[in-house]
């Protein structure tokens, strides 16, 4: 095949990423064959370093499976990637000496285990919260590889993929603003959030709706509560709905009477790149009734105080788990008040006991 062939396929391989789901497999494999490499990899990481996707063409799977589990952190193009701009490229004979090489345990353990004895990589995005590249493995040494990736078929190729590219996000940044735009009407804010909870973005609201105080906010670039019990139950959804697709909700609380109901989802694929994980989080404030007064609820109803408060937080949304996150007892402590105030309060659902509460501070 003709490098013009090659040339040719690579570039409508790369008109394609305006697509809602870009053909990353095509896209791959017309620049591995453009740039003659043996193996080529689109690789996502956040801005500390986390892996947030991975798409390959030419690897096997042991390659693949211990590079995400492990080698990731290791990966010393992926650190040299860092302290350069976006549309920079890298060759591994360039940066390492061979006895350098020989000293990492990414090359030792895991590249020449699986016959990679040069990469090339082209940083496609570089920021504080993504970073984003591709990468081309070679089994042989070749000079001047990266200066050949600058010419040529080459260097219009890598021209039109950042274009493309930058076409992409900008075109994706309209669509957000439209869906913070509509959120907002309803008084309802968002975020783009990977597993670990770093926020690719948020909307205007957000901010206003994050409490830096008490409640939920963005602390060194990731979602933050004071309470670390929260803490811990966002990070179980949002990975827990990363890794299921299934949407999960969680309430956190606020300032006082406030708090902030969560609806987790996996992000649209128009927000991300390939396999790149992402939450699409809707953030909507809920402040309880002005006048709940736990003591009154307990009179009214012939509660007890601990069962007073667990309707109070009833009324505010929050669910069983959630309760007792916020109040240090175990669940199955607050499931058992929430069965004596169905008893005491003569109701058979939970949604019935709020309906009574409300009705009792009118």
């Amino acid at each position: 095949m003709t490098s013009n062939l090659f040339f040719k396929r690579a570039i409508e391989a790369v008109a394609h990423i305006a697509d809602d789901t870009p053909p990353w497999h095509d896209i791959l494999t017309t620049a591995r064959d453009l740039i003659g490499a043996d193996s080529g990899t689109l690789i996502m990481m956040d801005g500390c370093g986390n892996l947030l996707g991975l798409n390959q063409v030419g690897l096997d799977d042991d390659a693949v499976a211990t590079y995400s589990a492990h080698y990731y952190k290791l990966d010393a193009m992926a650190e040299a990637a860092v302290r350069v701009p976006a549309g920079v490229c890298l060759d591994s004979n360039e940066l390492f000496s061979a006895a350098e090489l020989q000293r990492t345990e990414f090359y030792t353990d895991y590249q020449r285990k699986h016959g990679h004895e040069q990469s090339l990589a082209l940083v496609l995005e570089q920021n504080a919260q993504r970073r984003t590249g591709f990468s081309f493995q070679r089994s042989t040494v070749i000079q001047g590889a990266k200066d050949r990736m600058l010419e040529g078929d080459t260097g219009r190729y890598i021209h039109a993929l950042q274009a493309a590219l930058v076409h992409r996000h900008e075109s994706a940044a309209l669509q957000l603003m439209s869906v913070e735009e509509t959120l907002a009407a309803l008084g309802e804010a968002s975020c783009l959030v990977t597993p670990w909870g770093t926020v690719v973005r948020h909307s205007p609201l957000a901010s206003q709706m994050f409490d830096n105080r008490q409640g939920l906010c963005v602390r060194q670039g990731r979602l933050w509560h004071a309470s670390r019990d929260v803490r811990a139950l966002l990070a179980t959804k949002l990975i827990g709905t990363i890794r299921s697709g299934s949407p999960s909700r969680l309430t956190v609380p606020q300032a006082q009477r406030e708090t902030l109901s969560l609806d987790i989802t996996i992000a649209n694929p128009r927000f991300r790149l390939g396999d790149e994980r992402l939450a699409f989080v809707r953030l909507r404030r809920q402040i309880a009734v002005a006048n709940t007064d736990e003591s009154e609820l307990a009179a009214i109803f012939g509660v007890t105080t601990g069962e007073a408060k667990v309707l109070a937080a009833m009324v505010t949304g929050l669910t069983p788990l959630e309760i007792a996150v916020h109040h240090a007892v175990s669940e199955s402590t607050v499931r058992k008040q929430i069965a004596s105030l169905k008893m005491k309060m003569n109701c058979s659902r939970a949604v019935d006991l709020v309906r009574l509460a409300l009705l009792a501070q009118r």
